[in-house]
C-alpha cells in the first residue's frame, strides 16, 4: 500500500467517525429541538428560558432565534426609493433653470440705422 492510499484511508476513517459521533450525540439527548438538558434540573428547559437568563448553561445548544426584520427591509426600500426621487427632482430642476437662462432675450434695443428721428 502506497503513503496516498494510506492517507486517503485514514482521512475517510476520521470522517466516518466524526459523523456517526455527532449522529449519536444527537439523538442521544432525551429533549426536543426547542429544549436543552439542564443537569442542575435533571430535566429538560424550554430554549425560551435562554432569551430571559442569557448565562444559563447549555443555551448554546438552543437553535438561534430567528429576528423578523422586515421592517428594517421596509426602511431601506423607502430611504432609496426617496434618494431617487430626490436626485431626479435636483437634476430636473437643475435642467429646467439652465434651459431658463439660456434662452436669448434681447437686452439692448435693435438699431434702426434710418428714419425719421434720427438724422444722418
Amino acid at each position: 500500500m502506497d503513503i496516498d492510499t494510506l492517507f486517503r484511508t485514514l482521512c475517510l476513517v476520521l470522517v466516518a467517525g466524526t459523523h456517526l459521533s455527532g449522529t449519536n450525540a444527537e439523538k442521544s439527548s432525551p429533549c426536543k429541538r426547542s429544549e436543552f438538558f439542564n443537569s442542575d434540573l435533571g430535566d429538560c428547559v424550554p430554549c425560551s428560558t435562554c432569551i430571559q437568563f442569557p448565562k444559563t448553561p447549555s443555551c448554546n445548544t438552543c437553535p438561534p432565534v430567528e429576528h423578523h426584520d422586515s421592517w428594517r427591509v421596509a426602511a431601506i426600500t423607502s430611504f432609496s426609493v426617496l434618494a431617487a426621487v430626490v436626485v431626479f427632482g435636483a437634476l430636473l430642476i437643475g435642467v429646467l433653470v439652465h434651459q431658463c437662462k439660456s434662452q436669448r432675450t434681447l437686452s439692448e434695443p435693435i438699431e434702426e440705422t434710418t428714419g425719421p428721428l434720427y438724422p444722418v
